[in-house]
């Protein structure tokens, strides 16, 4: 799925997110792939970058599969975004949420 550029900027004020998190948000709006893959690409550490997955998948942007490869011991994880449609819809509730909690600190004033 491709992610304008603009939703960085959307993502960052709705999910309260570092631009490191949405670095690698981004990178996955393009791409599936492990940690260890992510952080190699990005230029950051791995543990870094499992931080900044565990705060996404949290937030429910980022997915993660468990993948067990034939005829090898244990498993690792791949990370990818929903489709478009969930995407969109996510965003959307999570753009009505904002707004809301927005309305009611301006109301307390």
């Amino acid at each position: 799925m491709d992610c304008p550029t603009e939703i960085k900027q959307l993502l960052k004020v709705l999910y309260n997110l570092s631009s490191s998190e949405t670095e690698v948000m981004y990178f996955l709006c393009n791409n599936e792939a492990r940690a260890s893959d992510i952080a190699e690409e990005l230029g950051k550490d791995r543990s870094t970058i499992q931080r900044y997955l565990s705060k996404l998948r949290t937030t429910g942007l980022v997915e993660r599969e468990s993948v067990v490869k034939e005829g090898k011991r244990g498993r690792f994880y791949i990370y990818s975004v929903p489709d478009k449609a969930e995407m969109k819809r996510k965003v959307k509730e999570r753009m009505e949420e904002w707004k809301d909690e927005k309305l009611e600190v301006l109301e307390d004033l």
